[in-house]
């Protein structure tokens, strides 16, 4: 096996060697990061793989919420042994991998406690020396994490708790706890796509040229995987939104009252990827919002993307129906009327709400703001594009206007009370 010289020392922590067993004898921690398409999970993968060669030790590999790892994760896993061409060696079960070898055993269990389940990590502690912590990004819960990190302490075994995530904003406890300063118990590796071009095809490169090209900060923290902080002057803050943030699991619709879609149509058509002068299109904001009876807002999706009108039209009629929208809301700036038979084309019984702007963007986005000061709104789960605009667009400094921010403003502006006396609003 190559692997990139960055995980070097990742091995380490698996040598006999005297010389490596002194040199790694203070770590405990390994936090891997890394932009879209590093390479991380495979190194980490290919880590575990080898492990299991250790007798008597023990992975537990977690996620804050993980229903389903036969479905997923452990597919996943059995096809890079398959590479290794070391699969025969392994017995995989539902939510457990054993190395028949060895009787080193990897239990897959999801972080987040839950009376329902007995899948919880705290009950599949025992005899672990390596705790794995994937999608570290999704756990705000800084408790909930130390208490299945203390329960790490297998007598006379390396004790290893392994962090693996996207770097999300600098809020992050993952951050505070174990980047901001340099521990002596702390091993870092971080990886870019960079570091992985040959396993990557020419679109996703493609992508990440021309996102580099038109707007350095999000190049750097979505690919290069730089810790996000906020904008001086930026409408939202991270730390409301990472407040109330919630798993996917913990969404329930029983009480929803209102969903929408809300599509802030890009200024331009595009065809093969380009405008008529031939330039890159702006994206089409899609955003999924929704209310309950409570007056508590969610932020569900984010479908936002490039394409054709006809592509577009399609993609938001689908998601109208994916999430049983009472609404698609759509902005009537970029041709609302022309927009609104697009949609009848595709399908007649499309609720529409079309709004103008009759105000500036910050004025706008105001009462969405307060809402979201208020504790009232609820990111579902890890929604990193959006929340980058959120967090890094300042008004009135010439910046690009972007699209997932315009839309989920108008979604939740559609959803808040009394909302048609502004802006205008027309219901079809």
């Amino acid at each position: 096996m190559n692997f990139n010289r960055k995980y070097k020392d990742f091995f380490k922590l698996l040598s006999d060697d005297p010389k490596h067993i002194e040199e790694m004898k203070d770590i405990r921690y390994v936090v891997m990061t890394g932009g879209r398409g590093s390479g991380k999970s495979y190194g980490l993968a290919a880590w575990v793989n080898s492990a299991t060669y250790k007798k008597d030790w023990g992975v537990l590999f977690t996620r804050y919420t993980m229903s389903a790892a036969y479905l997923s994760i452990i597919p996943e896993f059995r096809a890079m042994c398959e590479s290794f061409g070391n699969d025969v060696d392994f017995e995989f079960k539902q939510g457990e991998v054993v190395n028949c070898c060895t009787g080193t055993q990897i239990d897959y269990r999801g972080l987040k406690p839950s009376s329902k389940t007995a899948n919880s990590a705290l009950k599949s502690v025992a005899g672990k020396n390596v705790l794995i912590v994937e999608e570290c990004e999704e756990l705000s819960d800084q408790s909930l994490f130390e208490k299945v990190d203390l329960s790490i302490r297998t007598k006379d075994q390396k004790n290893i708790v392994i962090l693996v995530l996207n770097p999300s904003h600098i809020n992050h406890f993952i951050y505070t706890e174990f980047i901001k300063e340099k521990r002596d118990d702390v091993l870092l590796i971080h990886t870019s796509y960079l570091d992985n071009e040959q396993n990557l095809d020419d679109t996703f490169l493609k992508l990440a040229t021309r996102t580099r090209e038109r707007n350095l900060k999000k190049y750097n923290h979505l690919f290069m995987g730089h810790w996000l902080s906020d904008s001086e002057g930026a409408l939202f803050r991270m730390a409301d939104i990472d407040r109330n943030r919630i798993a996917l699991q913990d969404y329930k619709d029983d009480d929803i009252k209102e969903i929408v879609v809300s599509w802030d149509p890009a200024v331009s058509d595009s065809k093969n990827g380009v405008t008529a002068s031939g330039n890159e299109p702006d994206m089409d904001g899609i955003v999924v919002c929704a209310r309950d009876s409570k007056e508590f807002y969610y932020c569900l999706a984010d479908y936002t993307m490039h394409g054709t009108r006809s592509e577009v039209v399609k993609k938001v009629v689908a998601v109208y129906h994916k999430y049983g929208c009472n609404a698609v809301v759509v902005e009537n700036n970029q041709g609302g009327d022309f927009l609104k038979d697009a949609i009848r084309r595709v399908d007649k019984t499309v609720r529409i709400i079309i709004v103008r702007a009759t105000k500036g963007k910050a004025i706008r986005a105001e009462p969405v703001q307060v809402l979201v000061e208020d504790d009232k709104v609820r990111h579902v789960g890890n929604l990193a594009e959006i929340e980058y605009e959120l967090v890094t667009w300042v008004p009135d400094t010439g910046m690009k206007s972007p699209n997932r921010l315009d839309a989920y403003v108008w979604g939740f502006t559609s959803l808040i009370k009394n909302v048609y006396k502004a802006p205008r609003a027309m219901v079809f």
